[in-house]
């Protein structure tokens, strides 16, 4: 039975030569991990790619494919700029590689015009160590243009108190409109750009995988037959200079002092997720939630900005119309009320599985009108899904 999953992407080294212990540019990129990684010297990076054919193919390949560079041959991957970092957790090994790829003549000249769109786009990969071997898992462009979208992709190690959980991959996009000569009008929601965000939960496992390019998808390489945790969510506040400041991931970083942002007319948010095995009937319900509610970053941030009143639960059961169509009927599981000076953990059982949240109303902010979320975790299969949490 085939499984389906996202994953991000890391790289192992050993005996390698560490620069610093974070890097804070790395943000940028991986604003999960960047406090947690360290840059390998020119000479190891460069070691470190030396003999790895398959990889350089499979960059190649992303360069020529989904960053069109078939239709603009001046477009190279630079692999003499290329930066590798490790990360150590819970006793795994990974490596990040960041590698630049320069812009096609029209996004370099729409690049000048435009302070937030970085020189270069990029390929992140990630390796695991296993059996004293770097073993691929992911490789993704990302910064980069599309016919209608600008996307950053970015990944995130989901961390157990013993045991690694999986790896998260999100797609970020910021939708835009072609003006022609070189100008672009982005998509807007309040006067503020909104991005949109689906991501992919992949769960580790000890098995070696292989990877493959995801030709329904055109997103780049990633470990096949790995279980996976689906989940799409409410548009959010993009920054131009900063896009995921705001983003997703926020809400599953075990950081409380970054959070997500909604960007919706409503200023209300809805969250879908399927823990999934194998096919859609396969579906995992969740039995329990946990949240962090509003910015809670600190009390001023928290009071500033709107924050979780209701919340609504919904099961769902799919339809199978046909070999190629599925439709959804959706039931409402309970509503509950959030408190709303509560800057910890909030933990709610339900006597009903669910797979969707929804946000039904805010408590106002006193300067801001965002609404955000701090911290979300579920329970499904006898574990906290997105890290593990002390339950009072």
């Amino acid at each position: 039975m085939k499984k389906s999953i996202f994953i991000a992407l890391i790289l192992l080294i050993q005996n390698a030569t560490c620069i610093f212990a974070n890097v804070p540019d790395m943000e940028f990129f991986l604003p999960t991990e960047y406090q947690l990684i360290s840059e390998l010297d020119e000479k190891d990076a460069q070691s470190f790619v030396k003999d790895k054919k398959d990889f350089i193919e499979k960059c190649e390949f992303l360069n020529l494919q989904v960053l069109d560079g078939r239709e603009f041959p001046e477009q190279k991957v630079l692999y003499d700029r290329m930066r590798v970092f490790s990360e150590s957790v819970n006793g795994e090994k990974y490596l990040w590689v960041l590698l630049p790829v320069t812009r096609n003549e029209y996004d370099a000249a729409l690049q000048k015009n435009y302070d937030w769109i970085p020189k270069y786009q990029y390929l992140l990969a990630l390796f695991r160590e296993k059996n004293s071997k770097d073993e691929l898992l992911f490789i993704m462009p990302t910064y980069h243009f599309s016919s209608d979208f600008y996307t950053v992709n970015t990944f995130q190690i989901v961390k157990g108190k013993d045991r690694n959980k999986g790896i998260i991959h999100y797609q970020n996009m910021l939708g835009y409109d072609d003006l022609g000569n070189h100008r672009i009008s982005y998509r807007e929601t309040k006067g503020q750009a909104c991005g949109t965000v689906g991501a992919l939960y992949f769960l580790l496992d000890d098995d070696s995988r292989s990877v493959e390019f995801n030709k329904d998808t055109d997103f780049g390489f990633f470990p096949n037959n790995w279980n996976t945790v689906f989940f799409i969510a409410s548009n959010f506040l993009w920054e131009l200079k900063k896009p995921l400041k705001y983003g997703l991931q926020n809400a599953f970083d075990h950081n409380p002092a970054t959070s997500y942002v909604e960007n919706t007319d409503t200023d209300l948010m809805r969250i879908e997720i399927f823990a999934r095995i194998g096919y859609i009937s396969n579906v995992k319900p969740f039995e329990k939630m946990a949240i962090i509610n509003g910015y809670a970053a600190n009390k001023n941030l928290y009071k500033a900005n709107n924050s979780v009143k209701e919340i609504s639960t919904y099961s769902v059961t799919f339809l199978i119309e046909t070999d190629f169509e599925i439709s959804e009927e959706w039931k409402k599981t309970k509503s509950l009320l959030c408190e709303s000076d509560n800057m910890n953990y909030q933990v709610f059982d339900f006597s009903e599985p669910f797979y969707s949240v929804t946000v039904d109303s805010f408590y106002k902010g006193t300067k801001y009108n965002d609404t955000c979320l701090a911290e979300l975790n579920l329970f499904c299969n006898g574990e906290w899904l997105f890290g593990d949490i002390e339950e009072k």
